[in-house]
């Protein structure tokens, strides 16, 4: 790896970091605290309505092209327009689906205005990642940089105009402000791209089916893990008479959970190619994943007790409406983290090794268990019995990848790790209740918890030194 491509990596995972959380709490938020939970709640259940028919917009698509494109750069100008005709025919079919199950599911025409726009935002995003894609398929990492960012940039620019310089916003308003922003930003991409590749629209039912087989299997990965994911917030909706109301306290802190999962998400998107890449040369994951474990655990357990402990703090801080409820809401999801963080770690090792029915029918499993649990929880406690559907079933799912990767790749976990894990997850969590309870500023309470469980982790040789002095220096000498 070159210290030129290195760099590129670390300026997209840093912009991403600075510029998407402030979209989610500098933009949302406000539109949320502006519009109301109900209408909020509203959009938030046909948001992940849609959500459960990404899969049709892109079976595999981006994946597949991106990686035929670095293989084949003399012949991309054919292929780049026949799979643009398949990106048409798959987001035709995409929202033909979406308002046909929006009518069987018994949506009413009310809903049908938002449900609409937010399936052609839907839409435009997956053309906007589509297109994207192609530059670091290219080597052109500079640009992925910059289209990485662009469209939320534009989108904190327009919304932010309206919620903070004229101060009046409506649900369709935010929705035409993202759709805008989309159409900017796929403007522009286009205008890019073909300065490096001549294009136009081939329409090709044999690429596209193409397309389909070869990616079959983690095109199922996705279907599955949006649908337990997501189905918490349309449930919620259906099964509560109040206008949105328990989907918008839901999404007030699922909001912060999306947050916290961009960190788990790229720590996967670097690990997959790296454990790809120890599997095909028959060389041993775990080290690699002894090293990943680890540093998850310390990001879990500092996210999971800081939010559990500061839950009533943090809402009150973000939402005008708060009441207690949004603080339990956030205090059950927020421990959900912890599910979702290592699974990430496992469930990218099961990706990585290719064999994916197992992980399927765990994921198949999943969606039961969660749509169970919410049957049962959601009509007795409202919106926490979600918040518990989803807990549970992030742990449940947590355990099931544990078990696949133990048989697949013979590990034997040993009592000694398994104590010290125990320990430091108790530490942690005694330490975040005893400074909790400090007569000190709540932030100030925060980051001191958020220092001790780091120096914690390598106290209890959860994080070894020697190895992160050794990747210090190993940074160094690529220098």
């Amino acid at each position: 790896m070159s210290s030129n491509f290195g760099r590129n990596i670390l300026f997209l995972l840093a912009i991403n970091l600075l510029v998407k959380p402030f979209y989610i709490f500098g933009i949302e938020v406000q539109v949320q605290n502006m519009i109301g939970p109900e209408s909020y709640g509203q959009y938030f259940a046909l948001y992940n309505f849609c959500f459960l028919f990404l899969v049709i917009l892109d079976p595999g698509v981006h994946n597949y092209n991106s990686k035929w494109i670095a293989e084949n750069h003399g012949k991309v100008t054919d292929h780049i327009s026949k799979t643009i005709g398949s990106k048409l025919l798959l987001s035709l079919s995409f929202l033909c689906i979406v308002g046909l199950a929006g009518l069987i599911i018994g949506y009413p025409i009310s809903y049908y205005k938002i449900l609409g726009l937010i399936a052609i935002n839907f839409l435009l995003a997956s053309i906007y990642v589509f297109i994207k894609s192609h530059f670091p398929a290219l080597g052109k990492y500079h640009y992925e940089n910059f289209f990485s960012v662009l469209d939320k940039l534009l989108m904190i620019l327009i919304l932010g105009f309206q919620v903070y310089i004229i101060q009046k916003i409506d649900i369709y308003t935010f929705a035409y402000s993202i759709m805008t922003a989309y159409f900017i930003s796929i403007f522009i991409a286009t205008i890019v791209l073909r300065k490096h590749i001549k294009f136009s629209l081939k329409i090709s039912f044999s690429e596209l089916i193409k397309i389909v087989k070869s990616s079959f299997a983690f095109a199922l990965i996705g279907l599955f893990m949006s649908l337990y994911n997501r189905m918490d917030g349309v449930m919620l909706e259906r099964m509560m008479d109040d206008n949105g109301y328990q989907a918008g306290i839901y999404a007030a802190g699922y909001r912060i959970l999306d947050a916290s999962n961009m960190f788990a998400l790229l720590f996967a998107s670097i690990l997959l190619p790296l454990f790809a890449n120890l599997i095909a040369k028959n060389k041993s994951v775990l080290p690699v994943l002894k090293e990943a474990s680890a540093l998850m655990l310390l990001i879990c357990m500092a996210i999971v007790s800081i939010g559990f402990f500061y839950a009533t703090d943090i809402m009150q801080l973000l939402y005008t409406d708060f009441n207690p409820l949004y603080a339990a809401n956030f205090s059950i999801l927020i421990i959900g983290f912890f599910g979702v963080g290592m699974s990430y770690v496992f469930g990218t090792l099961l990706t990585a090794n290719g064999k994916l029915w197992e992980f399927n029918v765990l994921l198949f499993i999943g969606i039961l268990v969660n749509w169970i649990l919410n049957y049962l929880l959601i009509s007795k406690m409202q919106s926490l019995g979600a918040s518990y559907a989803t807990l549970i079933t992030q742990m449940f799912i947590l355990v099931g990848q544990l078990y696949l990767v133990s048989q697949y790749f013979k590990i034997r976990i040993s009592l000694k790790m398994v104590f010290r894990v125990l320990l430091f997850v108790l530490v942690s969590l005694i330490v975040s209740y005893l400074i909790h309870t400090l007569p000190i500023n709540w932030i100030i309470k925060m980051l001191i918890t958020g220092i001790i469980i780091i120096l914690a982790s390598f106290l209890l040789g959860i994080i070894r030194w020697y190895a992160v002095i050794s990747q210090l220096k190993s940074a160094d000498s690529r220098e």
